[in-house]
């Protein structure tokens, strides 16, 4: 079973990739919160600059993400081990978060209405701090 909270607090370096977001690199900072909650600030940057920028709220049940691309907040519940269905009307969205225990991963997966969610976007980082 993955456990996000398990996650060491600390800065992570990697690479993203994926048929939407491309080829790109990733800075991911993880911070404590409480004994129940952590933060997750990501960023990838390709070579036309920032493409993304992302803060989420970790707890057992949910990750409560203010993104670029969102108007608002976003809860995306865990559905299962590594799993987070968005909470929202529209086009599917999921995360599935991972950690080895060296490796921190951040998988993007979405699709039209009415299509079932496919990973178009996977960053794969480890901690440099």
């Amino acid at each position: 079973m993955v456990n996000m909270l398990a996650v060491p607090a600390g800065l992570y370096r990697g690479t993203v990739t994926g048929p939407e977001s491309g080829d790109c690199q990733c800075r991911i900072d993880v911070r404590r919160l409480t004994e129940h909650a952590m933060s997750v600030d990501y960023e990838a940057v390709g070579v036309s600059g920032l493409q993304h920028v992302e803060h989420t709220i970790v707890t057992a049940s949910a990750l409560h993400v203010v993104a670029s691309e969102f108007p608002t907040v976003v809860t995306f519940r865990r559905t299962g081990p590594g799993r987070y269905v968005a909470d929202v009307e529209g086009p599917a969205m999921e995360i599935h978060p991972g950690w080895d225990g060296a490796s921190l991963t951040w998988a993007w997966h979405w699709a039209p209405p009415g299509e079932e969610a496919r990973e178009q976007s996977r960053a794969v980082a480890r901690q440099v701090r």
